[in-house]
């Protein structure tokens, strides 16, 4: 078992890079500036460097330690700034190298320090028992990461938000409104509805590959994975839009272009949320992007906001203007839930937030 708090905290510098080539304004050749014109700069970011090291590296006073800091488990001495992150992208498989550095430490509980963000690998099951029964009021709080930030629209859901009033304000409108079992009853019919789909889909597939193949003995072939990212695609959009597809789709039951990008774009924030990005440790890097992870998320967002939120759009129209007036799906009940004074208890970047984590 592994967990880590991360620093919110990021520095950025709005002076220019004294590295950078100049454009010329009357060609489009390049010319390096002279090094003199830079020299403050590169003199006022050695001195930021120098204290930056000095403020996190100062040695602690005992007493402080003693007094107001508990001391961490024991863990390897880290690299300045970047803390053990080399080892860790040096020495594969990650787990054997943290079981090895546990054996070698003699301890059951060790911390790893990556970047800003301490890990904690527990081998214990007493240990574990205290982080997640005893004390699981305090490691409790999801980690903090670029894709999680993007995906929550600034962390405004249940799912994605660390611990505090925001969480506990969407979990209580999660619990009360869609995940009772009144909720559940209700929506039978559209889960009904698609499960025929998905008979007739397959159907159709194996009356199609018996009609194109060739040799009449040979078996029709069904892409499972198609049918179930169709179906589960399918019946989460008839809970939440009241509508199987975004287009116009197929007349044999499966999904058209809208819907295969848009659930290959979910499975593409899926595998980005919590994979390992350098910028999450060192946040300073995040402006680079260097592994891309950012650029990917980003346009994985882009494809499914399309798609949501003009149906979001056009169904609060709808309430405003009093053409719609039953709720029939998941949208109209975060857009009917009203607090005491009967205003909307969600906003609509709340709603557009979990309509993504939900889905």
């Amino acid at each position: 078992m592994m967990m880590g708090s991360s620093c919110n905290s990021t520095m950025s510098s709005s002076f220019p890079n004294p590295f950078l080539f100049l454009l010329s304004h009357n060609s489009e050749t390049l010319e390096l500036a002279p090094l003199h014109l830079h020299l403050p700069f590169i003199l006022l970011l050695l001195f930021l460097f120098v204290f930056a090291f000095l403020i996190l590296y100062r040695p602690i006073p005992k007493t402080l330690i003693t007094k107001q800091m508990p001391l961490l488990p024991p863990g390897p001495t880290p690299w300045p700034l970047v803390g053990n992150l080399p080892e860790l992208l040096t020495k594969k498989p990650v787990f054997r190298w943290i079981l090895g550095l546990l054996e070698e430490l003699n301890t059951e509980i060790a911390c790893i320090k990556l970047g800003n963000v301490h890990v904690i690998p527990v081998i214990s099951p007493e240990i574990a028992r205290e982080f997640l029964k005893k004390h699981d009021a305090v490691f409790a709080s999801r980690p903090i990461t670029m894709a999680s930030h993007h995906l929550s629209r600034g962390f405004l859901t249940t799912a994605l938000s660390p611990w505090g009033e925001q969480w506990k304000k969407m979990r209580r409108i999660i619990i009360s409104e869609v995940l009772k079992p009144e909720r559940h009853i209700w929506l039978l019919q559209k889960r009904t509805e698609e499960a025929d789909n998905l008979v007739r889909f397959i159907y159709n597939q194996c009356k199609f590959s018996s009609i194109t193949s060739h040799n009449i003995t040979d078996s029709s072939v069904v892409n499972v994975r198609n049918a179930v990212r169709q179906y589960t695609g399918n019946v989460v959009r008839k809970m939440m839009f009241s509508r199987r597809y975004f287009g116009e789709g197929r007349k044999d039951g499966g999904p058209g272009l809208e819907e295969e990008e848009h659930v290959n774009s979910l499975f593409t924030l899926l595998a980005y949320l919590y994979s390992f990005s350098p910028s999450d440790y060192l946040p300073c890097l995040r402006v680079f992007d260097l592994d891309g992870h950012e650029t990917m998320v980003k346009d994985a967002l882009s494809i499914i906001n399309k798609h949501h939120d003009p149906i979001v759009d056009e169904r609060i129209i709808q309430w405003r203007n009093g053409e719609k007036k039953e709720v029939e799906d998941i949208l109209d009940v975060f857009l009917t839930i009203s607090d005491t004074k009967g205003k909307p208890l969600l906003s609509v970047e709340e709603i557009k937030a979990q309509l993504i984590v939900r889905i």
